[in-house]
Formats: structure tokens, sequence, C-alpha cells
């Protein structure tokens, strides 16, 4: 599946990743379950693999209306989001950039963009060095 959700409650953190070709119908579908999750949290920070992002559907007005649901799905009332995307490919970042353009003017969304793996754990508190060492925190 292009995309899929893992949740570290003792990180208090949800690792989504996302490849292949990303529609925003499969990104809905993510989010939507994630938020059904009895171990889902409004405050955990989001972590978004994108490395494996060869491409994304260019719908901005649709992304707009997605990202207003995923607002109203996942932000805490009274605090803020942060998200980090992990975007070291063209795709990836393209991914990246149009997460951040729709929820441009939201304070209460903080989204971070890192092409280097390492760095995006460390701006998140994190001392595992890659995904791998984060996943294998999974049980």
């Amino acid at each position: 599946m292009p995309a899929s959700f893992q949740i570290l409650p003792q990180r208090q953190l949800a690792l989504f990743t996302y490849s292949g070709f990303v529609t925003l119908a499969e990104s809905m579908a993510v989010v939507a379950d994630y938020g059904k999750h009895p171990d889902a949290r409004p405050w955990m920070r989001q972590f978004c693999d994108l490395s494996g992002v060869i491409g994304v559907e260019r719908n901005f007005p649709e992304l707009l209306k997605m990202q207003a649901k995923f607002v109203e799905t996942l932000l805490p009332e009274g605090r803020d989001l942060l998200v980090m995307f992990y975007a070291p490919t063209p795709g990836g970042q393209e991914l990246a950039r149009m997460a951040q353009k729709s929820w441009a003017g939201l304070d209460s969304v903080i989204v971070l963009v890192q092409d280097t793996e390492s760095e995006a754990l460390a701006m998140l508190g994190m001392r595992e060095q890659n995904l791998a060492e984060l996943q294998a925190l999974v049980g």
C-alpha cells in the first residue's frame, strides 16, 4: 500500500509512510484510519516519510479540502500540530511543498521539511539516527 502509518505511543509519535505515486484519496484514507486508531492522540507529533514518493496527484483545490479535513480530524484543540516531512526525493519534496502551501496561514499547524533522515528525527527529539531504528520500537 502506498500510504500507511504506525503509532509509537511511548514517543508520542505517529509515523506515516508514503511511496510510489500518492493520490489524495489514499492520503485521506490513511489519515482517517489513523484518526480511528485507539492509540492515536491529537497531541502526537507526525513524521511523514516521503522518501519513496515518485509522484503526487496535482489537484490543489481537492488538497485544500483534504487538509481542512485533516485539521478537523487531527488538530488538538488549543494546541499546535507538528508535522515533519522527510523528503529527500523530488517527488517527496513536491508533496511536502503542496502540504506546506495548503496549510499556509494556519498558525496551529507547524510544518517542517528536511531532506536528511537523521536531522528530521533530531528535530523531533528522537535519538535514533534512522527510521529503521525508530520502526524497530513498534511492537
